[in-house]
């Protein structure tokens, strides 16, 4: 009889040295993958700490501060890693920035409201003349 070679001879080492491959390449898309979302995270994280920064600047007393705070605002904003309900906050932020006038002291102008135009104001004055004030109606 011939000594060939049996197939369990040659199978075994193949096998043996495709699950090495295979180990081999899942290990290094877990370590890639975990790299990745550290990495992201980091990126997330310097983009609050730039973005508390813009917010400390936009509400500096200094102009040129201030006009700087708000640039990195916009920038910030437009980042990829900026998430939807973060984009609004920046853009509200700004919207409010620019209404603002530092030179005023009362509060801001607030939008047209319909519902306001329907409110009426009754003095205390006139809510004692018509019996409706605090002391019952009386003078």
């Amino acid at each position: 009889m011939g000594q060939g070679v049996s197939t369990a001879s040659w199978l075994v080492p193949v096998l043996a040295f495709l699950g090495g491959v295979l180990g081999g390449s899942l290990s290094f898309l877990a370590a890639r993958a975990g790299n990745n979302q550290r990495e992201m995270q980091g990126r997330r994280e310097e983009w609050g700490r730039r973005f508390t920064a813009a917010l400390t600047a936009v509400g500096d007393p200094d102009p040129r501060r201030r006009q700087l705070g708000r640039a990195l605002l916009v920038q910030l904003a437009k980042s990829a890693l900026a998430s939807d309900e973060e984009r609004q906050v920046a853009d509200r932020l700004l919207n409010e920035d620019m209404r603002y006038d530092p030179n005023r002291t009362g509060l801001p102008a607030q939008d047209d409201d319909p519902e306001l135009d329907a409110i009426t104001f009754i003095e205390d004055d006139e809510a004692n003349e018509h019996g409706t004030g605090s002391e019952g109606g009386r003078p």
